[in-house]
């Protein structure tokens, strides 16, 4: 027994020193390891602490970057949170606006600084100014961003160039106006002369007159349209609504509707909405299209008028008739002065519209087939398109 432990001792001896050994090299080898990855781990986190560091830098100089490309905008823009408070800006519309601004209701901040009254759609500042406004929704996150350009010197432009455009055809309509108007006096002095120097019934002396006063009528009509068209645009403004307008033109229309057994059919003019403009001007420009629609008319005459409100915030009026219609050659002069398909026509009437329309910030368009009567579409800036663009912020928190 004892001789056997002898032998087996040295051997388990040898295999415990041998584990022993083995073990001190795996914990040296995992010392090293895990010194290793200590060092890896320093140097990864001063390279993060480098890569933050410069994260840091470039994010504040982007911000910067952008902060300078919003300053350096002309217009003013101008960020609204949900709740219609103003909450960034850059300088053109710090300048623009004057101070307190931050954390201001933009209702407010538009009533210090602007005139209460619209001109033409835009903002009216006291000097004389005049602002375009536009909205749209940040996107990223609730709010609007809003966008004030100053166009004073743009409208002067377009003012500019109108009446340059107008003197330029006045030019050439005085040149058709002796002509036009040379006929219809002929036959006024030749009917009246009849009547001064002739012996004649008192029927046919009745005929020659009423014949004589038509053509003056005719030749004052002319007048009266060439002074309008050689306004250029220039007009007293002032406010009144769209009902207030359609009730007068029924008034205007009514002897002719009655007269001829026409109908009338006016839609949308209960709709909230007040123009800044003429409305003797755009009442004549109305009734000279719907006098045209009913001579156009080779039945009974049939006119309706539809008024709505566009997206874009302008006032649509739509007058739709069941005439005779016309071809692309007749549509693409009709607004022409002194062109005319009338024998006894001035040609000066559908340039008189569009003279008025656009002396109002607006545009008209015709839409027309042979056979199947003919469309007028008038667009005009009203109050309401800009007041709901004001208060979009509002609106959509």
């Amino acid at each position: 027994m004892n001789s056997q432990n002898q032998n087996t001792n040295p051997s388990s001896i040898d295999h415990l020193q041998q584990a022993f050994e083995q073990y001190n090299r795996l914990s040296a080898s995992l010392c090293e390891s895990v010194d290793k990855l200590n060092a890896t781990a320093i140097q990864m986190t001063g390279a993060n602490h480098n890569l933050a560091q410069t994260n840091a830098i470039d994010n504040e100089q982007l911000a910067r970057h952008l902060r300078a490309l919003i300053d350096a905008i002309p217009g003013g823009v101008v960020v609204l949170d949900p709740q219609g408070l103003v909450v960034e800006s850059n300088l053109a519309a710090a300048g623009l606006l004057g101070e307190p601004l931050a954390q201001q209701p933009w209702r407010e901040v538009v009533s210090r600084v602007f005139l209460s009254e619209l001109d033409q759609g835009e903002l009216k500042t006291e000097d004389g100014r005049q602002f375009s406004i536009s909205t749209r929704p940040l996107g990223y996150e609730p709010g609007q961003i809003l966008l004030l350009s100053d166009v004073t010197q743009t409208r002067q432009l377009q003012r500019a160039a109108q009446q340059n455009l107008h003197l330029m055809t006045m030019g050439k309509m005085m040149a058709s106006l002796a002509h036009q108007i040379r006929t219809p006096l002929a036959s006024s002095l030749l009917y009246l002369s009849q009547i001064v120097e002739g012996d004649m019934e008192p029927a046919t002396s009745q005929t020659f007159s009423e014949k004589a006063l038509a053509r003056i009528k005719h030749i004052e009509k002319m007048i009266n349209d060439m002074l309008v068209f050689a306004h250029g645009g220039q007009f007293n403004m002032s406010q009144f609504s769209i009902s207030d307008l359609m009730n007068d033109l029924r008034d205007q229309l009514q002897p002719q509707i009655d007269q001829r057994n026409a109908r009338l059919i006016i839609s949308g003019d209960d709709i909230e909405a007040r123009l800044r403009g003429n409305k003797d001007a755009l009442l004549g420009a109305l009734g000279n299209l719907c006098m045209n629609s009913l001579d156009a008319a080779d039945g009974q005459a049939e006119i309706r008028i539809r008024i709505s409100l566009t997206l874009r915030g302008m006032l649509s009026i739509i007058v739709q008739d069941n005439g005779c219609g016309m071809d692309s050659s007749t549509r693409k002069h009709l607004f022409d002065p002194f062109f005319s398909t009338k024998i006894d026509g001035t040609g000066l009437g559908l340039a008189v519209v569009k003279s008025v329309i656009e002396s109002h910030q607006g545009r008209i368009a015709v839409a027309s087939k042979p056979e199947r009567g003919a469309r007028f579409r008038i667009f005009l800036p009203c109050q309401e398109g800009l007041k709901g663009q004001i208060s979009s912020a509002e609106a959509s928190a």
